[in-house]
């Protein structure tokens, strides 16, 4: 379904406003929240550490039953992983360029004098 002229227009003038501030994806990123972020961390470090338990428990009464808990044990792991470099990434986003050269000539990086 094609857009309305309005429509369009509409999305013109976003597009314009998207490509005047830069820094627009930094505010409306979906990580803006830390509580959902903190929720996904805890539960999924809580996923991981009973995934693991019910591993060892399993494997005293089922192979089948220890796989499938070692299956969630990666998933936990990888959501883990995920919400630990999305942090990560945030956190290194918020650094003024300033600072991230300041800390590059004080390691001996490409601008040392």
């Amino acid at each position: 379904m094609p857009l309305s002229e309005d429509e369009q227009r509409i999305l013109r003038q976003i597009e314009e406003q998207l490509k005047a501030d830069p820094t627009f994806a930094l505010k409306v990123n979906h990580r803006s929240h830390p509580g959902a972020s903190q929720r996904h961390l805890v539960w999924s470090a809580v996923g991981l550490l009973v995934s693991l338990a019910v591993v060892i428990a399993a494997l005293q009464i089922s192979a089948w039953l220890s796989f499938a808990a070692f299956v969630g044990m990666v998933v936990a792991g990888v959501i883990l992983e995920r919400e630990v470099t999305a942090r990560g990434r945030d956190q290194l986003s918020r650094i003024p360029d300033e600072l991230r050269r300041r800390a590059g000539r004080s390691m001996g990086g490409p601008n040392t004098r």
